[in-house]
């Protein structure tokens, strides 16, 4: 794909729409049919091809240690004066858009990544956002930038598609609106500022025609496993059984109380002691309802869910601790090239600071 210019292509393509896909609600329908045409076209040369989804919460802590970032996958930082990618499958590539030049990394701390956004934060607007306008506001302003800002180079431009990690990054953006639209009582949820004035259903997905993304509406791509949206996710739910016909229609069968706590991230899910250890600190914290209000509804666990452990294993335990660390700030060139409105993006940093602070003097331990 890189050989054929497709990598070129996705990037113009990508670089072409920018001001209209970011800062608006068509973020998630264009992104999500834009990593969807990539790995349709990806199946074109091996039909097994797929993208995967990375979730960055796994290594919020130390980004650069992440395995996807070393040099038997996607490589690391870039070397040299032009930050140039020189190991991992993407070693010593040459891209062409917005001209020739090789494929850039410049890690935001010298050889190492700032922190980004812990599991935690993002369950908290996965569960906790009830219109689309602001849910999207959380992620774009936080999970979103930390990661394209972190790798820097051309990962922290409009023409962002000419890395890899773009396809994988977006994919996981991709899974948590998935996640977040099951626990809606609709999956059509869709308002805010649109690409064309208010958002709405029926707008067309913005396009350039270098890559063409069909002729379907925002409403067309709301659904997994529908029409030609034919993929799911491993932590989320399946797509439901019937098509939902209407704006009032429950999306899936599983309900977002079933759902792993933190949005199927790390070592938490599918772990019912570890799940049930974090709603009893969360409950004791009077935190559930407030921040996590789909996992309140299973309430606090109970006697049968977790031994109680001695005052004294219990001290210990919280004198190892580990402190959630705060993400960094999305710079202000980054702000700027979005449009972004600054005090709004501080003033959910600091939102997302307060509840890290609430849980971090607290009894809650963070399993990440």
């Amino acid at each position: 794909m890189h050989q054929d210019g497709q990598f070129d292509r996705f990037a113009k393509s990508h670089d072409a729409v920018f001001d209209q896909v970011h800062g608006t609600s068509a973020f998630f329908p264009f992104h999500r049919r834009f990593v969807l045409e990539f790995e349709n076209i990806g199946r074109q040369i091996d039909p097994d091809f797929v993208v995967p989804y990375w979730d960055s919460t796994r290594d919020y802590r130390r980004p650069a240690d992440s395995p996807i970032l070393r040099g038997g996958t996607l490589g690391g930082n870039g070397q040299g004066p032009d930050a140039c990618v020189s190991d991992g499958i993407q070693g010593g590539w040459v891209v062409s858009f917005p001209n020739r030049h090789c494929l850039q990394r410049s890690f935001n701390q010298g050889n190492s990544i700032m922190p980004w956004i812990p599991a935690e934060v993002i369950s908290s607007f996965v569960q906790g956002d009830d219109d689309l306008a602001g849910f999207r506001e959380h992620i774009e302003f936080s999970i979103h930038g930390a990661v394209h800002l972190g790798l820097g180079g051309d990962a922290s431009t409009p023409f962002a598609p000419n890395d890899f990690f773009f396809y994988m990054h977006h994919a996981n953006i991709d899974r948590l609106w998935w996640l977040w639209q099951n626990g809606q009582n609709t999956p059509f949820k869709y308002n805010g500022p649109g690409a064309f004035g208010e958002a709405r259903l029926d707008d067309p997905i913005p396009q350039d025609h270098t890559v063409e993304l069909g002729h379907g509406s925002v409403k067309s791509v709301m659904v997994l496993g529908y029409n030609d949206i034919c993929y799911s996710y491993d932590s989320a739910p399946a797509p439901p059984n019937d098509y939902p016909g209407g704006s009032n229609t429950k999306s899936a069968n599983t309900t977002f109380a079933e759902l792993p706590i933190f949005s199927g991230s790390s070592v938490a899910a599918g772990n019912p002691l570890e799940l049930a250890r974090i709603r009893k600190a969360l409950n004791e914290q009077h935190m559930l309802r407030d921040y996590f209000p789909r996992s309140a509804l299973l309430g606090p666990p109970t006697r049968e869910e977790i031994a109680e452990p001695s005052d004294v294993s219990r001290c210990e335990c919280l004198k190892k601790k580990a402190r959630i660390l705060y993400p960094a700030r999305m710079s202000e060139s980054w702000i700027r090239m979005h449009g972004f409105n600054a005090e709004r993006v501080e003033q959910l940093y600091q939102e997302a600071c307060r509840l890290i602070d609430l849980l971090n003097n607290g009894t809650y331990i963070s399993p990440y």
